[in-house]
């Protein structure tokens, strides 16, 4: 049992020791300046979280497994009971692990397609930046939650909610590639999304509260629902949009111009401050 240990402790003291070290020698980074948050910030974090959390319960699993056999081979060979007990103990204790780290991971590959999907939206954003508008990622919200983009240009200022969603084989006569908006849900071959709308639309309201209140000036916002490799369906007009991926760069610069550059200036500074928070 100490045996399996002695390298986990090694890891350990080399990692406090490369640390102090580094601290020691001043090291620093190269520049102070903050940076805008890229595609998927949130979600970055939150997946190297979740590295994490999913190595510890790996390391209570193997630890819990080194102490049965630790605690089996002290405990008296007469004591039936201290045997079992010692046995159920460790048992339980790695079943939890084990069961703790499946979740983990499954969170884990859950954060990674929303990750992938909101890179994939920015990726076609990319090309606004030639008619003159300005793209923001990950913008922080009022609390511990955030608008995947915002995209600010000549016809308006636009919030992007990002909804990647795997496909499966739909029942007869479904296509497994198309989602339909009939309004208020947007319906997938084997699962009806109800949350993504209202959500887009609180963004969209809370951005629009924000930027009026910032700039002093009123601020409509249009909230838009990305959805990157589905072909969408519209049953019918709604004042949030459902959209394919490529479609969104298409539209918005297909909108009549609504800001001048110097309020669109004005708008851009303000999302520009709160989103330049990352350290180099």
């Amino acid at each position: 049992m100490l045996a399996g240990c002695v390298p986990l402790v090694v890891l350990f003291c080399f990692l406090f020791a490369d640390r102090w070290r580094r601290k020691r020698a001043g090291e620093r980074p190269p520049q102070q300046d903050k940076l805008l948050r890229p595609a998927g910030h949130s979600l970055s974090l939150q997946i190297a979280d979740l590295g994490d959390s999913l190595l510890t319960w790996m390391l209570g699993a193997y630890l819990a497994a080194l102490a049965a056999v630790g605690l089996f081979s002290l405990t008296d060979s007469e004591s039936f009971t201290g045997s079992v007990v010692s046995l159920a103990v460790s048992g339980v204790s790695a079943a939890v692990c084990i069961v703790m780290a499946w979740r983990t991971e499954q969170k884990i590959r859950t954060a990674r397609l929303g990750l992938l999907g909101e890179q994939a939206v920015a990726e076609q954003l990319q090309g606004l930046w030639a008619k003159g508008c300005r793209v923001f990622h990950d913008v922080p919200g009022g609390g511990k939650w955030n608008l995947d983009h915002v995209v600010v240009g000549p016809s308006g200022v636009f919030a992007i909610e990002t909804k990647a969603r795997t496909k499966r084989p739909g029942r007869r006569g479904e296509r497994d590639y198309e989602a339909v908006f009939d309004g208020k849900a947007i319906r997938f071959p084997n699962y009806t999304d109800t949350n993504a709308i209202p959500q887009a639309e609180r963004n969209a309201r809370w951005l629009a509260g924000m930027l009026s209140k910032a700039t002093g000036e009123p601020v409509g916002v249009t909230g838009l629902v990305a959805l990157p490799g589905w072909f969408v369906t519209l049953k019918t007009k709604a004042e949030i949009k459902v959209l394919n991926a490529k479609q969104i760069p298409h539209f918005i610069a297909g909108e009549p111009r609504k800001l001048s550059d110097k309020v669109m200036q004005q708008i851009a500074y303000q999302l520009e401050q709160r989103c330049r928070d990352v350290e180099f």
